[in-house]
């Protein structure tokens, strides 16, 4: 029984590890947007899906069909809504934005007329560059990723298109126990990263 519960602790104390990162960068995605504001007179709105390498026989993985599954989630009724998908071939002959384009369609139903492609985009800045000249004409634009990602992606719109970026509004990326354990391999592959780069910069002496 003691080992029991101490199994149970530890798995709730790794659960609070990886949600709670996640849950508060999605309030910190939230607030630097001010969700709901004049949301009600925007007609239109497009959901830029962020791209991610595919496998190199052209399926989807975890990350893309995450992405998209929050992009679909995200449509609001009543609204006149498209998915411009984002990502160059970056694996193999299919380009990220074909492969998350088909599982869009395929499998979760979205009909082709309400998916745009965007080809040329090889990293997070891209993604936005080339998406935005896509997304201005309608009157709202989301973005579809983790909310870490969509957090970095947000201060690209205000950097490259500071005009669109009060047309931005939350997407729906952030639900508890969803992809769980995806969630934990990108955020430890995010503190990775962080670490390698502060390493970096000490070695350098910058």
């Amino acid at each position: 029984m003691v080992i029991l519960g101490l199994a149970a602790v530890g798995a709730l104390l790794g659960l609070v590890t990886v949600e709670l990162p996640y849950y508060l960068a999605m309030r910190g995605v939230v607030a630097s947007l001010g969700a709901g504001r004049s949301a009600q007179v925007r007609a239109s709105e497009a959901v830029v899906v962020l791209g991610f390498p595919s496998s190199r026989d052209g399926r989807t993985n975890a990350v893309l069909r995450w992405r998209c599954r929050i992009a679909v989630r995200s449509f609001e009724p009543g609204r006149s809504s498209v998915l411009i998908m984002t990502g160059a071939a970056t694996r193999g002959g299919k380009s990220e934005a074909e492969v998350m384009a088909a599982y869009a369609r395929d499998v979760l139903g979205v009909p082709a007329q309400q998916i745009i492609l965007e080809e040329q985009a090889r990293s997070t800045w891209d993604n936005i560059r080339y998406s935005l000249p896509l997304a201005e004409q309608f009157t709202a634009i989301k973005i579809a990723s983790d909310p870490f990602h969509v957090r970095k992606a947000n201060r690209y719109v205000a950097r490259i298109r500071p005009d669109l970026f009060p047309h931005l509004e939350p997407a729906d990326c952030y639900r508890p126990g969803e992809y769980l354990l995806l969630k934990a391999a990108l955020l430890a592959y995010g503190i990775w990263l962080r670490a390698r780069r502060r390493v970096i910069t000490l070695v350098s002496g910058n």
